[in-house]
């Protein structure tokens, strides 16, 4: 009889050790594409921007609408990363997760500000248009100030992001 249950416990040990490291190789798998979705809502959204700036109004929503998406796919990734490394229990990469939500929070916030600028300025409502590019630049501040914090955390635990 206590065989059988030393076996039931080696299998659910073994069993509990394999649901962690997955959590973490699902993490790892999802980091990469967390990444190329940042790296392109960036550029797309930068390109709106200075579309917009050129009153190249239509190639500026479009680019603003590409942006947008990129930083939700972004923003769900590290949402399923985050709930990973919850069930991990890591806090320091529980920490670094919900920063880099909190970050895309604050890009897709920003791009919404633009998008909306884009809309105010096609109707010639400048003022209002300005005003949504000042909330669009206030929520990108914020992005690089999460992100700043995110980075710091790297600094100050580089074993666990190698």
């Amino acid at each position: 009889m206590k065989r059988i249950h030393f076996i039931i416990l080696l299998i659910l040990v073994v069993a509990v050790s394999g649901c962690i490291n997955s959590g973490n190789g699902s993490i790892n798998q999802l980091v990469p594409e967390i990444n190329d979705h940042i790296k392109k809502g960036d550029s797309y959204f930068n390109e709106s921007a200075i579309a917009a700036n050129s009153f190249k109004l239509d190639e500026a929503l479009s680019k603003c609408e590409l942006a947008a998406s990129e930083y939700r796919s972004a923003r769900d990734l590290a949402s399923e990363a985050l709930g990973y490394a919850r069930n991990g229990a890591d806090p320091i990469i529980v920490n670094y997760l919900e920063i880099l939500v909190s970050e895309l929070d604050a890009k897709i916030n920003a791009t919404i500000e633009l998008k909306n600028a884009i809309q105010m300025l096609s109707i010639n409502e400048t003022e209002n248009g300005n005003s949504n590019i000042e909330m669009a630049n206030s929520y990108m501040r914020t992005a690089k100030e999460l992100e700043s914090e995110r980075m710091e955390i790297v600094k100050k635990n580089p074993e666990k992001f190698s």
